[in-house]
C-alpha cells in the first residue's frame, strides 16, 4: 500500500520554528514603521495649515509700525539753500512714510517768508529753516517797530552753516591770497567789490557787519564805505558772481562758500572762494519753530533736528557745512578752507541791515537856511558867511543821489507878513536835471535874500510840521537847518515851547530828524543841540570858515549813525 508523505519544498529542507518567528517579527516591524510615518505626515500637514492660517490672520510687518512713527506730521518751509538737502534727509528719516504722519518740505526764499511774517500773517509751516539767523530777528524787529502782532518764533540750534567769502577768478584769488586780503581790503578800496542786495541776500548783511568790525566800529567810516559800495550792488547773487567772472579788472563778489561751489561748474570763467583773513563770518541756518506748537509737534521737531545732525553727507552734497563748520570735500585743499569761521549773531546782523536801509534809502530833505542880516558878516578877508555857505551848499547838493528829493526854504524875521519862513524851491527829485539846476542856482543866489533878524524857532517848527504832513514812506526825512545866530523873534515860540511842540509831533513810525549846523562863534549851539536831540537828529558846529564845507557835507551824508555818529 502506498504511504502518504508530508508536503515539503522541492529540493529543500523543511523550515524551522525560529525562522518562522523571525519572519513574523519583521512583518510586524514594517507595519509599525508605516503607522509612525503616517502620523508624522499628518502632524506636518496639521501644523502647516495652522501656520498658514495664523499668517493670514496677522498683517504684514510694516517698515514703520505705529509705535515707531513720529507723533505728528511736519510742514517745513526751507530756503532754497537747504531745501534740497532737507528733502533727502526727510526721505531717510525714521518714523515717516507708510501710514505715518507726513513730513513735507516747501521751498521759499527767506526774505519772502520773513516779509510775510513781519506783516502779521499766520505761518503756514511748523518748522522754518531760513538761510540765516538774521531773518527771525528781522521779523521780530520790524513787527515791533510797526506795532504788528506776529507769531512767536522759537529759534533753535543751527542745522548747517556756510562761511562768507570773496568769489574771484583764479588770478585775482591768487593775488588776494598773497596779500592776505580781508574785509579791511574793501574798506581800503584796494579791490572792486560787487554786493548782492542786502535786503534779500543774508550773506551781504553779514558782510556789512564784518565791515563794521573791520573799521573798528567807526560810524562815519562805515557810512562812507557803505555809500561807496552802493554803486556796486546788484539784485541777486547770480548777477554778482557773473559780474565778478566777467569783470575786465580784478573784482570780487561777496557771497558764501556754498554759492561759489555751486557756481563753479556753470561759469565760463570759473570762480574760487577766497577766505578773508581778518573778520571770518559764517551765516548759520537755524531751525525755527513756533511758540504755540503742541507737545507732539515739538517732539517731531526734535526728531527732525536729530536727523539733520546726522545728515552731514546730504548737507555736503549741497555745499553746506554742518553746524560745527566741518568743510565739504569740495573745499579740501583750498587755502583758508580749514580756518574756523565765527557764526554771525542774527540780531546784530539784522541791525546792520537796518542801517543799510537807512543809509541807502532815498532822502527827502528840506534845507532850511538862515538869511538874517548877520550872514553878511565877514568870515574871511574876502568872503562873507553867506558866500561860504553858498559854496558848501552847492557841494552838498552834488553829493546827494539822484533818487533823493530836496526843497529849499529860507528864514529870517517876518518875511511874509508875520511869517518868518519862505519856500523858495518846492520838493523835487534831484534826478530831474531842471530841478537840480534850479536848486543850485538858488544856493548860489541866497545873498540876494539876506536881511532881517533870526526867526529860528517858529521856522524850525513849521519845517518839521510840513515834513510830517507830507511824509512819504520808505524815505529818510531830514530838516537840514543852517544858522549863524540866536532866535530873535520875541513874538513867536521860545525854546521850551518849541521843544514841547517837537515832542508832540514825534512819531517813531514817521521819524523826522533835524540836522542843525551852527556857523561861527555867535551860534546858540546849546539850543541847536536840544532841538536836534528832540528829533533824534544831530548838531554840528563850524567854528572856522574852512569847516563849513566839511561840516555840511558830513551832515548830508551821515544818516545811518545819527544821533550817535561820534
Amino acid at each position: 500500500m502506498a504511504r502518504v508523505q508530508p508536503n515539503t519544498p522541492a529540493g529543500g529542507d523543511a523550515p524551522t520554528r525560529a525562522a518562522v518567528r523571525a519572519a513574523q517579527q519583521r512583518k510586524r516591524l514594517l507595519i509599525l514603521l508605516g503607522v509612525i510615518l503616517a502620523l508624522v505626515v499628518a502632524l506636518a500637514v496639521v501644523l502647516g495649515v495652522f501656520l498658514l492660517r495664523g499668517a493670514a490672520a496677522e498683517p504684514e510687518a510694516q517698515p514703520n509700525a505705529a509705535s515707531e512713527c513720529l507723533p505728528s506730521g511736519l510742514r517745513i518751509t526751507a530756503d532754497p539753500a537747504v531745501a534740497g538737502a532737507l528733502e533727502e534727509i526727510v526721505a531717510e528719516m525714521p518714523g515717516t512714510g507708510g501710514e505715518c504722519p507726513e513730513v513735507t518740505v516747501h521751498e521759499e526764499a527767506s526774505a519772502a517768508t520773513a516779509a510775510t511774517l513781519a506783516a502779521g500773517s499766520e505761518p503756514d509751516f511748523d518748522v522754518w529753516v531760513p538761510d540765516s539767523a538774521m531773518w527771525p530777528a528781522q521779523v521780530t524787529g520790524q513787527a515791533e517797530r510797526a506795532g504788528v502782532d506776529t507769531a512767536e518764533l522759537v529759534v533753535g540750534d543751527a542745522l548747517a552753516s556756510t562761511p562768507v567769502v570773496f568769489a574771484a577768478t583764479e588770478p585775482t584769488a591768487a593775488a588776494l591770497q598773497a596779500s592776505g586780503a580781508g574785509f579791511a581790503s574793501l574798506a581800503g578800496r584796494t579791490v572792486a567789490a560787487v554786493l548782492p542786495d542786502p535786503a534779500t541776500v543774508a550773506s551781504s548783511s553779514a558782510a556789512l557787519l564784518a565791515l563794521q568790525t573791520a573799521v573798528g566800529g567807526d560810524a562815519r567810516a562805515f557810512t562812507a564805505l557803505v555809500l561807496g559800495l552802493d554803486t556796486g550792488v546788484v539784485p541777486t547773487t547770480a548777477e554778482a558772481l557773473a559780474a565778478a567772472s566777467a569783470a575786465p579788472t580784478p573784482t570780487i563778489a561777496v557771497t558764501t562758500e556754498q554759492q561759489v561751489l555751486e557756481y563753479a561748474g556753470d561759469a565760463a570763467v570759473p570762480l574760487v572762494p577766497v577766505y578773508p583773513t581778518d573778520v571770518k563770518p559764517a551765516v548759520t541756518l537755524p531751525l525755527v519753530a513756533l511758540g504755540d506748537a503742541s507737545d507732539d509737534t515739538v517732539e517731531a521737531v526734535e526728531a527732525l533736528s536729530a536727523a539733520v545732525a546726522s545728515g552731514g553727507e546730504q548737507l555736503a552734497e549741497y555745499g553746506l557745512r554742518d553746524a560745527a563748520g566741518t568743510a565739504p570735500d569740495a573745499t579740501t585743499g583750498a587755502e583758508g578752507a580749514g580756518a574756523e569761521a565765527e557764526p554771525v549773531d542774527g540780531t546784530n546782523q539784522a541791525e546792520a541791515l537796518r542801517t543799510w536801509y537807512v543809509l541807502t534809502a532815498p532822502s527827502r530833505m528840506l534845507s532850511l537856511n538862515d538869511v538874517s542880516g548877520s550872514m553878511f558878516q565877514p568870515a574871511t578877508a574876502d568872503m562873507r558867511r553867506i558866500d561860504l555857505f553858498e559854496q558848501a551848499a552847492v557841494r552838498a547838493v552834488n553829493s546827494l543821489s539822484a533818487d533823493s528829493s530836496l526843497a529849499t526854504w529860507v528864514f529870517s524875521s517876518r518875511r511874509i507878513g508875520g511869517q518868518d519862513w519862505q519856500e523858495i524851491v518846492p520838493f523835487g527829485p534831484l534826478g530831474d536835471p531842471a530841478h537840480k539846476q534850479r536848486t543850485i542856482d538858488t544856493a548860489n543866489g541866497l545873498d540876494s535874500l539876506v536881511g532881517g533878524g533870526t526867526g529860528l524857532y517858529d521856522s524850525v517848527l513849521a519845517a518839521v510840521q510840513y515834513m510830517r504832513d507830507t511824509y512819504v514812506p520808505g524815505q529818510v526825512h531830514l530838516v537840514l537847518l543852517n544858522t549863524d545866530g540866536y532866535n530873535e523873534d520875541d513874538e513867536g515860540l521860545d525854546l521850551p515851547g518849541l521843544l514841547a511842540q517837537l515832542e508832540a509831533l514825534r512819531d517813531p513810525s514817521k521819524p523826522i530828524a533835524v540836522i542843525a549846523i551852527g556857523y561861527g562863534p555867535d551860534t546858540d549851539q546849546a539850543a541847536l543841540e536840544q532841538i536836534a536831540a528832540a528829533t533824534d537828529g544831530a548838531a554840528y558846529q563850524a567854528l572856522q570858515p574852512t569847516d563849513i564845507g566839511t561840516v555840511l557835507i558830513d551832515a548830508v551824508t551821515q544818516r545811518g549813525c545819527r544821533p550817535n555818529c561820534g
